[in-house]
């Protein structure tokens, strides 16, 4: 019965520390995957925000900039 016991203990505490590994691998990979998103939207809110400067710019110079 001992010996059947440690088998069995042994073969669930395996299982969890490859639970484990593969968990760990994956919140790597998750937290690579979010930085390149964080990286792809901080670029897009700059191509937006520099897209609406310049129409603003173009809309003020092609109106004429009125200062009197």
């Amino acid at each position: 019965m001992d010996e059947l016991w440690r088998q069995t203990v042994e073969t669930r505490l395996i299982a969890a520390e490859t639970r484990n590994a593969v968990d760990e691998v994956h919140r790597q990979n998750v937290e690579m995957r979010l930085g390149s998103i964080e990286d792809i939207l901080k670029w897009l809110v700059r191509l937006i925000l520099g897209a609406l400067v310049l129409a603003i710019l173009g809309v003020a110079f092609k109106s004429g900039i009125n200062l009197t």
